[in-house]
């Protein structure tokens, strides 16, 4: 069985979300991402969610949308949430999300890997090396080495 984005028609919209290390829960234990998959669920154009862990065992979750504005009225929704919930913190300062617009039908041959790196070592940590961490466990969650 393949994963939920395989059997998926483009084009669509993939939003991959994960917290950022600020540490924040409520006292519930409920985190910033747990919050914003809370909120996917209910909101128009969402298609389907599948979470996994990178590398350092944090959760990362990638929800699908049909389309961008379905994910920006998501975004907004979920800003003013994580602002209320977690004491003004902006969603943009609790999780890195990003989004990736699907064109063709993922098959599970298809390798994802690139010929050359697409970032250069020297810009490595400007965008941060969690989110990077987070690429293989994606690709293997979509059934890619």
């Amino acid at each position: 069985m393949g994963s939920l984005a395989e059997n998926l028609e483009p084009p669509f919209y993939a939003a991959i979300l994960n917290d950022n290390d600020l540490g924040l829960e409520d006292e519930t234990h409920i985190g910033p991402t747990d919050e914003m998959v809370s909120l996917a669920l209910r909101q128009p154009g969402f298609m389907g969610l599948e979470t996994t862990r990178d590398d350092q065992g944090h959760w990362v979750a990638i929800s699908y949308w049909r389309d961008k504005s379905d994910i920006e009225a998501w975004r907004s929704k979920g800003d003013s949430k994580i602002a209320k919930r977690f004491h003004n913190v902006r969603l943009q300062d609790a999780c890195a999300l990003r989004i990736s617009r699907v064109d063709e039908k993922l098959r599970p041959d298809t390798s994802l890997k690139a010929n050359l790196p697409a970032i250069p070592n020297s810009s490595l940590w400007t965008i941060g090396a969690l989110l990077l961490a987070a690429f293989p466990a994606i690709a293997g969650l979509l059934g890619h080495e």
